[in-house]
């Protein structure tokens, strides 16, 4: 369940960027952009609890210069 509620924030992050493109009023613009932040840290929390529970891998990061170096 929380697998489909993360693709269905991210489709409706995609789709305030579509309406964000196809809209000539910058007030409601503005508003599609406050509203996209707001889902993508929701988004994230879900993302957070599907990596602490392992049922997703973590994603990909840039190697720990500090620690290679060691």
């Amino acid at each position: 369940m929380l697998y489909q509620i993360s693709m269905m924030s991210a489709a409706g992050m995609g789709n305030y960027g579509t309406a964000i493109s196809a809209s000539p009023r910058r007030d409601i613009a503005a508003d599609y952009v406050r509203l996209q932040g707001e889902i993508g840290l929701y988004a994230e929390d879900g993302l957070n609890l599907q990596i602490k529970h392992a049922w997703m891998e973590r994603p990909p990061h840039a190697p720990d210069r500090e620690e290679l170096m060691k």
